[in-house]
This record gives structure tokens, sequence and C-alpha cells, in this order.
């Protein structure tokens, strides 16, 4: 992509969460450097979600009536038209110079296939303060250092290109709620011999508190645990 502007497009899987979208969609609406698409995907959400999503000017609005965030993530990435897909949920505040992070790290980079960026914490931070960064920065540490692969990609900042996308398409796995599909879009890259990156300046807040809760931790680590299973075992098997 080197030498050309790169388009973003922007994909939020949501199912009911019209208390968090606005502010989400808002937050999008002032980057510096604005992105081409954002696609909330409603995976059939039973409040207000996609009224607010349409109430956003500029948002395409997709349904998604398959229940699992792996649907709604396929359906907005497949929809995805810019020369990146960049994925936050619903709850992630970006800063207004992420997009422009993302853009020209893939500009500058023609051998990049995935992008992730710090966070900080939404209900600590104000303005241009953005507060928790070192304490994220140490739980992704130990989460790379448990599973043995790094860098890792989260559902709330991530971006890829499109053609990574598509080289992973089928590899991923899809309804399947025993995966940690975050994860498992990171090992895709990772072991099919793409390169994933770390830009600084792709910084998001999330609302941690929806995050660490004891039943939430422990469906992570079982899922995080099957997921790394399922690339040893294609590797055993000789599968990229």
């Amino acid at each position: 992509m080197t030498g050309q502007r790169v388009s973003v497009s922007v994909v939020i899987p949501a199912r009911n969460e019209e208390g968090m979208l606005a502010a989400c969609l808002t937050a999008l609406s002032l980057q510096s450097d604005p992105v081409d698409e954002i696609i909330v995907v409603d995976n059939d959400s039973t409040d207000g979600t996609a009224a607010t999503a349409r109430s956003h000017a500029g948002v395409v609005v997709l349904t998604e009536r398959r229940h699992g965030i792996t649907y709604a993530r396929n359906t907005g990435f497949d929809a995805a038209t810019g020369d990146v897909i960049a994925r936050i949920d619903a709850d992630t505040m970006v800063t207004p110079g992420w997009a422009a992070s993302i853009r020209r790290a893939f500009a500058t980079d023609p051998d990049l296939a995935g992008l992730t960026g710090p966070a900080g914490f939404t209900r600590l931070s104000s303005g241009d303060r953005v507060v928790g960064r070192a304490a994220y920065a140490f739980g992704r540490t130990v989460h790379e250092l448990m599973i043995g692969e790094r860098p890792v990609m989260y559902g709330h900042n991530m971006a890829l290109s499109r053609p990574a996308w598509a080289r992973i398409r089928e590899v991923v796995s899809s309804g399947d709620a025993a995966i940690s599909e975050d994860l498992d879009v990171s090992l895709a890259l990772l072991h099919s011999g793409q390169r994933i990156g770390h830009e600084p300046g792709m910084l998001v807040t999330i609302a941690v508190e929806r995050t660490l809760r004891y039943r939430k931790l422990a469906g992570y680590h079982r899922t995080n645990r099957l997921t790394v299973a399922k690339y040893r075992e294609r590797r055993v098997r000789g599968g990229r």
C-alpha cells in the first residue's frame, strides 16, 4: 500500500449495546483523519442498537440474525470495502489520532497484515488524558506469555488488511463459542506467516469493568486454551 492513500473501514459487532454505542460512534466521528466506512453489525439485538447506529450520519447498519460474535464479525469483515478493516467493540472509545495511525502504519509498511495498539480505561480517562495504559500493557504482556505468541490483537482494537482477511477467512472458526475469536484471528495470521505490528498511536479506551468479572475471565481462560490447542493441532497435522 506504499505510496497510496489507504482506505479504512471500521466494523463494530453489536448485540444489545444501545447504551454504549452512541459514545463509540461519536468518538469515531471526531477523527483527525476520518475513516472511510463505518459498519455496525446488529447481532439480532432486542433493544435500540440498530436505531442508535442509524441515527449517526454515514453509518452502515447490517443485520446478522445468527447469534455469536464470529458471525457478526464475519458479516462485517466480508462487507467492508476498505484496504484495511479495523475492528472495535461497541464500548471502545477511539482517540482522535487512531485512524491516522492505522492509515500511516499500513501505508508505510507493505508487508503488514495486522495491527494492534494500546488502551486505557474509559472511566478513569478524560479529554486527552488516558489513564490505565501501564496496567493494560502489563495485562497484555502476561496474556502473551501465557499463550506463547505475540503480538495478539484484541477485538476492542485491531486492524488487518483486506487481503490478510481473505487469506485466513476459511481458517478462523465460525459459530464456535469454545474459541476465543480475536485470538483466533491473531493466531491465524501469525501461523500463516503474516506479520502483526503494534502501533502506539492506535490508542483507545475501554470499559474494563465489563471484562473484569470472574465468570467472564474464567471463560476467557478456557477459550484461550482451546484456541491455542487448535493451532497446535494444525501444526502437528502440517496445516498452516
